[in-house]
């Protein structure tokens, strides 16, 4: 019972972050998952914008973009929220699940859980890395009961299934190849543990082979290869660790305790994914809840020693009730969010101002509006969204230039019946003055410009 009570103290968590949705990438992920359904076939162009429409378009996670589309079909933006809130309860699950299996306290597990919360929220947007976070750890589960020679006989197969249904939700599960190879160049490299190396190495065949299980076969490492460079310099989450972010910075030290304690304790399962999480997250910062998630389990374990778990019940008349007090607050934001539950954030997104868009308009918009323009108006082209493999970084960055007011705005906006980005850009304040664009639409999130 107080594992599960642990659970429902992080459910909240998860709740919250539903309440308002800010990334750009869960709108035109829900209507490309639409249209794949209503055309049965996964998009192979891009029918979205105006700018490159027409040219060949790889999804890599075209799966997962058909979950939130049906979520959105049976309760619209606030469906899609709450489904993605799910799986990150999933998620705090499994990190729970890997505790027990560890020896953890279920009390000092809820408590840590609770407490590292903040470093985790503003990563459970919606988006297909939910399920990366959900597979690492099923994926680190299931090689636990390998290497320990628990249940060899349906490990094998299971870590098969998870893989495919992985790479066809996202192609992160490249991931987890690179863990089961990392477990497995450990386990051969200690002597206690390298009887169950062949084992191992049929893993990392099985998830090799069963990585190519999906529509575009082998050509999905060179997707992702690509989504990598056309991101970086343009997408933070793509670019290098920061040592001055104290956020970024604690996530990748507790990630690092925990491989030492790891690797001390000749884990070396934990010690490879958290190892390779590590390395990842130093390289892309996308990576650090990934390597949180995963050293979680490890600093739980650590802390439920007896000298703590003593010292934690000689002062519970104290610590108790300040948990308490901590699961209330948080579940008194999370009562307050469902007010709200999948919300556009407004200080990004206008619903009205897009509705204003003349039909079958071509608009030249700002990185952050392609992806709710796509949802909200099929009917119109956008300029630009997150899709950065596609449009690729010059165009993406040639467009901030355009949207900064800088170059010879007439011509950069050739093609463009309307123009639709935030007030404060250098562009709307040069369009407020341009005799041959109108201002139609306004608010404090977007300005919709018709041209003459």
């Amino acid at each position: 019972m107080s594992w599960q009570l642990a659970w429902l103290a992080m459910v909240p968590v998860a709740l919250i972050r539903a309440g308002t949705l800010a990334e750009t990438d869960t709108f035109w992920q829900v209507r490309a998952g639409l249209l794949t359904l209503d055309e049965g076939t996964i998009p192979s162009t891009d029918p979205f914008s105006w700018t490159v429409h027409g040219q060949a378009w790889t999804l890599n996670s075209w799966g997962f973009n058909v979950l939130v589309a049906g979520a959105y079909r049976l309760g619209e933006l606030p469906g899609v929220a709450l489904a993605c809130a799910a799986l990150s309860a999933v998620a705090f699950g499994l990190v729970l699940v890997l505790a027990r299996r560890l020896g953890a306290s279920a009390g000092v597990a809820g408590t840590l859980l609770l407490l590292t919360s903040p470093l985790l929220i503003s990563w459970l947007s919606a988006r297909p890395q939910l399920v990366d976070y959900i597979a690492v750890l099923a994926l680190v589960f299931l090689l636990h009961r390998l290497v320990s020679g628990d249940a060899s006989a349906w490990v094998l197969p299971a870590i098969g299934l998870l893989t495919i249904a992985w790479v066809n939700l996202h192609a992160g599960a490249l991931l987890g190849v690179a863990m089961i190879a990392a477990t497995t160049v450990l386990v051969f490299f200690r002597s206690s543990t390298r009887h169950r190396g062949p084992w191992c190495l049929g893993a990392l065949v099985i998830a090799g082979a069963c990585a190519l299980v999906n529509p575009y076969g082998v050509h999905l490492l060179d997707q992702t290869m690509h989504v990598q460079s056309s991101s970086a310099g343009v997408v933070a989450e793509w670019q290098p660790i920061n040592p001055a972010d104290p956020l970024l910075m604690t996530m990748l030290i507790l990630g690092l305790i925990a491989l030492a304690v790891a690797a001390r304790r000749n884990d070396v399962v934990f010690t490879a994914a958290i190892g390779v999480a590590a390395v990842a997250s130093v390289t892309a910062i996308r990576i650090l809840p990934i390597l949180l998630l995963l050293a979680l389990p490890v600093l739980v374990s650590f802390a439920s020693h007896r000298v703590v778990l003593q010292y934690l019940h000689n002062r519970r008349v104290v610590f108790l009730p300040a948990a308490v007090a901590g699961v209330a607050v948080v579940a008194v934001m999370a009562v307050m969010s469902l007010g709200h539950v999948g919300r556009p954030d407004p200080a990004q997104y206008s619903s009205a101002v897009v509705q204003a868009i003349p039909q079958n308009c071509k608009v030249f918009n700002s990185y952050s509006l392609g992806g709710f323009i796509i949802l909200q108006r099929p009917d119109v082209q956008v300029s630009l969204d997150s899709r950065n493999d596609l449009y690729g970084s010059h165009q993406v960055l040639a467009s901030k230039q355009v949207l900064d007011g800088i170059g010879d705005l007439n011509q950069e906006l050739t093609g463009a019946d309307c123009v639709l980005v935030p007030p404060a850009s250098g562009l709307a304040q040069s369009l407020t003055s341009n005799q041959a664009w109108d201002l139609r639409a306004a608010d404090t999130a977007a300005e919709l410009f018709i041209r003459r």
